[in-house]
């Protein structure tokens, strides 16, 4: 049963769609509308589109799209009704006594909080038993943690046992199916019947998300025979590696002073750290940083200061976390940890007023990745200069800003003797070569835009102008609820040619009959968050083209007339975006 609409009235109302997201990402007033930087896929240029009036969304560039339900089921990883509820708490709504709407998925992430808090506590206990001590030594002595830094991070001691997690989870009530889901326990692939405990003889750290749930755990060896230095938990309803950041609980708020985070390569780098009194440190758990963590990092902060190791994988991780960051518009340092490996060895060896004076001295992401282009170059010769200067075009093209452009270009003439008009000629060739392959690769793009250009409604790629017409008479209806009655006596959903389109047609068309409501938040509980995007995409791109009674008749006339056959000759690439531009220029269809 739907939710009632006078409550998504009511709910919306609370949570303007700008409000909310204007709260995730920087928005840009344009008109009476906003654009941004979509927080779904990456990208320099906002193709983000939100509307105020019109209580929806649209990104132009990955397709994602719909109303402020759909945004946070997006943006959060929730489904609908978890969606709903934050809103409303957000809001101050009431909820519906009886929505009638099965909420059997929030109850069991709300299981998998428990049974998590429940793993941790089991851990935490475990270091003060005697097969704990060795953990316990572990962490105080060779880590140098304090018993108040053991109690805060909530760290623990998983057993050198292969059941005693499992039988005492079992013994609290959960089942072997919800601790294999929620990757407290592994199921032997020789014997399927078997299952035993997934973190064996490791100390442990509790993952804990923003709300304060536990939602994983990450597991560090303490024994050097153990080829897994680090474990973490797999992907689970509640946790997701590309998404969660270690300490972000404790970060987000120290982040507030300066707006800046510390990025870590490990745990106990970033618990090291913030014992040390820089709170504002956080990790990945189990993978390089993703672009889904630099838009967390940007929700609390402008700057990151990148922390990795040392050795060569973190200077390569170290690369790529910097353009990511770049793409996510957050300014980037780099610290040089001299005498030291990684953070939690420098905090060690040298204090905390040392590694806040290297904080002061951290170099820029351009001072970084020029002096990387020296690595392997014989800078005495002139066929390793000649290499590097190709190197070092190549970063001075990628730098946004035009000032600060100029100034890398001078620093680099004037440290290798060369004129600025030569840089920048060599500059020039990369661009232009680089514009031809990328008009080459955009054009390719083009020409196979038939096979790749529609995921959700796949059978589009095969029937574009029926389904080109078909979305027409969607964005029609959707706009004309009264000539409903009349086009579906001529035009009854059977005769849609894509399963998708049928669907939204057969939604639409119900909804209006039934005179529910129709407004893109009506097909949030029926459709998936990607699905809700492509109908915003139809109501957006059919907005730009115009759909009036008469181009509606004509997108009737080509379904009504549409014959099925095996061999029927499919429309050209070259038909196809003439057929477009020719509706464009003047609404005439196809």
């Amino acid at each position: 049963m739907p939710l009632p609409i006078d409550f998504i009235e009511r709910l919306k109302a609370a949570n303007p769609i700008a409000e909310v997201m204007g709260s995730y990402v920087t928005l840009k007033r344009t008109g009476r509308d906003f654009v941004c930087l979509c927080p779904f896929h990456n990208e320099k240029t906002p193709s983000c589109h939100v509307h105020p009036d019109k209580e929806y969304f649209h990104c132009f560039g990955c397709g994602a799209g719909g109303d402020v339900i759909t945004f946070t089921m997006k943006y959060n990883n929730l489904d609908y009704w978890e969606a709903v509820k934050l809103l409303a708490e957000r809001g101050g709504v009431p909820l519906p006594e009886d929505s009638g709407y099965d909420s059997r998925r929030t109850d069991t992430r709300k299981r998998f909080y428990e049974m998590n808090k429940t793993a941790a506590r089991f851990f935490y206990h475990q270091l003060k038993t005697p097969q704990g001590k060795e953990c316990l030594d572990y962490l105080m002595n060779k880590r140098k943690l304090t018993i108040d830094t053991i109690k805060k991070y909530g760290m623990g001691f998983a057993p050198n046992s292969w059941s005693a997690l499992k039988s005492y989870m079992l013994s609290e009530g959960f089942t072997e199916e919800e601790l294999e889901q929620g990757s407290l326990i592994s199921r032997s692939q020789r014997n399927t019947k078997n299952t035993f405990d997934f973190f064996v003889n490791r100390a442990m750290f509790p993952f804990i998300d923003l709300a304060g749930h536990i939602v994983g755990f990450g597991g560090r060896a303490l024994t050097a025979d153990d080829k897994r230095k680090y474990l973490n938990s797999k992907d689970t309803l509640v946790y997701s590696k590309n998404r969660f950041l270690f300490s972000m609980n404790f970060a987000k708020n120290a982040a507030v002073k300066d707006k800046t985070i510390l990025l870590c390569e490990g745990n106990l780098d970033v618990i090291s750290l913030n014992q040390a009194g820089f709170q504002n440190a956080v990790a990945s758990c189990g993978t390089a940083l993703t672009p889904e963590q630099a838009k967390l990092i940007s929700n609390y902060a402008d700057n990151v200061v990148i922390c990795y190791d040392a050795d060569g994988a973190g200077q390569t991780a170290t690369a790529r976390a910097i353009k990511i960051l770049d793409e996510t518009g957050l300014k980037t340092t780099i610290i040089k940890m001299n005498g030291a490996k990684d953070p939690d060895e420098y905090i060690n060896k040298f204090g905390a007023d040392h590694f806040r004076h290297l904080l002061k001295k951290s170099d820029g992401a351009i001072d970084f990745e020029l002096e990387k282009c020296k690595e392997g170059i014989d800078m005495d010769t002139d066929v390793g200069r000649s290499e590097y200067m190709q190197k070092v075009c190549r970063v001075l093209i990628n730098i946004g800003s035009s000032v600060k452009q100029e100034i890398y270009i001078n620093k680099i003439a004037a440290e290798q003797g060369v004129s600025k008009n030569s840089i920048k000629a060599d500059m020039e060739k990369i661009i232009s070569k680089e514009r031809r392959q990328y008009s080459k690769r955009d054009w390719t793009r083009t020409i196979t835009f038939a096979d790749k250009r529609d995921t959700i409604n796949p059978e589009a790629n095969n029937h574009r102008r029926e389904s080109a017409a078909e979305a027409g008479i969607i964005y029609y209806l959707y706009k004309n609820h009264d000539a409903c009655e009349d086009i579906l006596k001529r035009l009854p959903p059977d005769k849609f040619v894509t399963s998708f389109n049928r669907r939204v047609y057969e939604s639409l068309t119900n909804k209006i009959t039934d005179l529910q409501d129709c407004s893109v938040s009506s097909f949030n509980g029926e459709f998936s968050p990607e699905e809700v995007g492509k109908i915003t995409e139809i109501l957006e791109n059919y907005s730009e083209l115009g759909v009036d009674a008469k181009v509606a008749e004509d997108y009737i006339n080509v379904l009504l007339s549409y014959k099925p056959k095996e061999n029927q000759e499919e429309m050209s690439d070259d038909d196809f975006f003439k057929a477009l531009e020719q509706m464009r220029n003047s609404n005439d269809p196809m």
